[in-house]
């Protein structure tokens, strides 16, 4: 059991790995697909989705959004511009003090 998540993340990138680091990113259970247009993406999204059945996985669609400019991930936020740190996460850092 300690070697779920590192198992199930080794079973994901097999299952991704001819579009990892090309269109597509994944942390465990979570997946970004990026694209340069929206008919990349949406073929883009086809294929991942492809993949994950044939491997008798499934996304859920409740969580899923699409076709989006911006998005938090894995703490981060991730927009068109670029990547930044999460605001909410930084709010301690910055309103600390030095004594």
């Amino acid at each position: 059991m300690t070697n779920r998540p590192a198992t199930y993340q080794q079973y994901i990138n097999d299952v991704l790995f001819d579009y990892l680091d090309d269109f597509c990113t994944a942390y465990l259970d979570n997946i970004m697909i990026y694209s340069e247009n929206e008919l990349e993406h949406q073929e883009h999204i086809c294929k991942v989705l492809q993949w994950l059945r044939k491997a008798r996985l499934q996304a859920n669609i409740k969580k899923s959004k699409f076709s989006v400019k911006h998005i938090k991930y894995l703490k981060f936020i991730i927009s068109i511009d670029g990547i930044e740190a999460d605001l909410e996460k930084t709010v301690v850092i910055n309103q600390w003090e030095p004594l």
